[in-house]
């Protein structure tokens, strides 16, 4: 039996006692130890974070929906402990939503192994739409670099090195889920696992129904403000995938992407994950 390596948090908010529940019920099942966070209401962002969302009046400096703001505090909060190091070298940060793979202790030890030695993140909870870069086969799932990293931060393994660089950056202007998808904002070195070994969006949110309204309704669209911003946005996310790829893995997931997007709407579906695999085991025959 593989003795867990790692510390793991559940964010839960106090009254979300059923969810609770079933993290306990799932994390017993996988045998996972861990410890529950209180988690953020965006009406109540602790006065330590507030300079990420709010200007010294108490404006909003973000245009995210208050439920928005709760959630990436309550990550925020997590991490803040991560950055200090009181929870160890790698720590497992949940929502509590999640379906988990019942020998999840077995892969994360594996995937620490097997991953790069300067990862920062791995992220756990959502199959890639796009192609990607084989790391490392852990089993019947692998260690993955992705071209376009997936949506969901429902879980993460993350290390207090990578959760010092996300909070270097000040004023949040978009969604928690939309900055991890963006690493070179944060200079994260990051990697997934696929097949992911959990999933996401079991339960419904109990945020969205009372905290869907959003602080100032006149601020214009996230992507107007923080991505058309950027003259070098394109640049950037392209200098980050050349690095983290490699040219010559850019360059194929570059044309995997393509062959995929052209072959969907013929096929009904993507085949991201068979065209990846096609060009890794020709890698391996000519070696």
């Amino acid at each position: 039996m593989t003795a867990q390596n790692f510390s793991a948090l559940v964010l839960n908010l106090d009254r979300d006692t059923e969810r609770l529940e079933h993290m306990e019920k799932q994390l017993a099942q996988a045998r996972v130890t861990f410890t529950r966070q209180s988690g953020v209401l965006g009406d109540a962002v602790p006065a330590a974070l507030r300079p990420y969302f709010f200007d010294a009046a108490g404006q909003p400096k973000t245009t995210m929906k208050r439920g928005e703001i709760g959630c990436y505090a309550s990550h925020l909060c997590a991490l803040m402990r991560v950055a200090r190091g009181e929870l160890g070298d790698a720590v497992l940060i949940m929502e509590d939503d999640l379906t988990i793979a019942s020998d999840l202790i077995d892969i994360l030890v594996e995937a620490q192994c097997a991953a790069p030695k300067n990862w920062n993140i791995l992220r756990l909870s959502n199959p890639s739409r796009r192609a990607y870069v084989p790391v490392a086969q852990i089993g019947s799932r692998r260690v993955v670099c992705y071209s376009k990293i997936p949506n969901s931060a429902g879980a993460y393994l993350v290390t207090p090195a990578g959760a010092r660089k996300f909070l270097q950056k000040g004023v949040r202007g978009l969604t928690l889920d939309d900055d991890l998808r963006r690493p070179w904002f944060h200079e994260m070195e990051t990697y997934g696992i696929l097949p992911p070994p959990i999933r996401a969006g079991a339960l419904k949110s109990t945020i969205d129904a009372v905290e869907a309204g959003r602080f100032d309704k006149g601020m214009s669209s996230r992507s107007e403000r923080i991505l058309r911003g950027d003259p070098l946005y394109a640049f950037k996310r392209m200098a980050y995938n050349m690095r983290a790829l490699g040219v010559r893995g850019w360059l194929l997931c570059c044309a995997i992407n393509v062959m995929d997007m052209i072959a969907k709407p013929i096929v009904g579906h993507s085949n991201v994950d068979r065209i990846v695999q096609f060009f890794a085991n020709s890698k391996r025959k000519k070696i």
